[in-house]
């Protein structure tokens, strides 16, 4: 997709929301991907970060894993307006 053809199509969405948070939220991940180009996220954590970030990550990946039907259940409420 052609960058001006897409910056319009984002600006039009911008302009049709009355969202602040749906803003906000678009507004600080622009921010940060702007920014962080030569950067990692791990970079700034302490010692204690990495290794619990570590630990985390060797946790088995069904670790505190619901169903689908059970998360559906969950989020119904969240899906209505």
């Amino acid at each position: 997709m052609a960058i001006d053809k897409l910056k319009k199509e984002l600006t039009k969405l911008i302009d049709e929301t009355n969202d602040e948070d749906l803003l906000s939220m678009v507004k600080e991940d622009i921010a940060f991907y702007k920014t962080a180009k030569d950067v990692d996220v791990i970079d700034n954590l302490s010692a204690k970060q990495l290794k619990e970030l570590e630990q985390l990550a060797n946790e088995p990946n069904e670790k505190d894993a619901i169903s689908l039907i059970e998360f559906n259940k969950a989020t119904d409420k969240w899906r209505t307006k």
